[in-house]
């Protein structure tokens, strides 16, 4: 059956207006967009988000204004990011990993981190078979559509303040208190597992995970063949 249109732009026919796929309709608001969207309503001093209030550093921007004036520049930059930067950012890693790093092969640039994770999770997750991931909860709310639009389904593995007679809802609670249950996370693995997201520093925590914690992490995903995502976005930001 074919569909004409008016000269008013009406579509007619039979066939439905497009709309989202259930994937992405499932996915609903995230959490930036409700709590700006509640405080805008009420006018209030929003916490929820890292909103900043200075200006970028002056070096910064006077090479951005270079930047745009050099030919160079002025071109659609390769799809895995342009080999300057991933020259710079593959020898920064170099330096702190202590190895070498194949820019070739083990870098690409993308438009932030939440555009490489749901980059990645697209890249190792199939629609149709059900395949899970396994998240430490509470966590970044990104994750849950990323994986859902990816195909895959959020499995969710609770860290639990470990902390003698604390009471949480009482208490003060360092992140140092919240701790992963190791025998609670290799229980959630089944055949269609595939894949573990560490996030260090945890958000929304501020969890850092000891090198103890990562290495049993690790020997469990070599154990089930799994794939580690490591979101480490706050990997400067650690204190104390």
């Amino acid at each position: 059956m074919t569909m004409s249109t008016k000269a008013t732009g009406e579509p007619q026919g039979s066939r439905p207006t497009p709309v989202p796929s259930p994937q992405y309709a499932s996915t609903g608001l995230d959490v930036w967009t409700m709590m700006n969207q509640v405080a805008a309503s009420v006018n209030a001093v929003n916490l929820g988000q890292g909103f900043m209030s200075y200006p970028p550093k002056e070096f910064i921007r006077r090479a951005a204004q270079e930047a745009l004036v050099e030919n160079t520049h002025n071109q659609y930059a390769p799809p895995r990011g342009h080999p300057g930067l991933l020259k710079q950012v593959g020898i920064h890693f170099a330096n702190r990993l202590a190895r070498p790093i194949d820019v070739s092969s083990e870098l690409s640039i993308h438009a932030g981190a939440n555009e490489a994770l749901l980059s990645v999770f697209t890249a190792f997750l199939e629609h149709g078979k059900d395949q899970e991931v396994i998240l430490m909860e509470p966590a970044f709310d990104q994750y849950t559509p990323n994986i859902i639009m990816a195909g895959g389904k959020p499995v969710y593995v609770p860290l639990r303040v470990q902390s003698g007679d604390k009471d949480p809802s009482k208490d003060v609670i360092s992140s140092h208190d919240w701790k992963l249950d190791m025998s609670e996370l290799e229980a959630a693995i089944n055949e269609n597992t595939r894949i573990i997201v560490v996030n260090t520093p945890h958000n929304p925590i501020g969890k850092v995970f000891s090198r103890e914690e990562l290495e049993q992490i690790g020997d469990i995903a070599a154990r089930h063949n799994l794939l580690i995502i490591a979101d480490e976005v706050y990997e400067h930001l650690t204190y104390g």
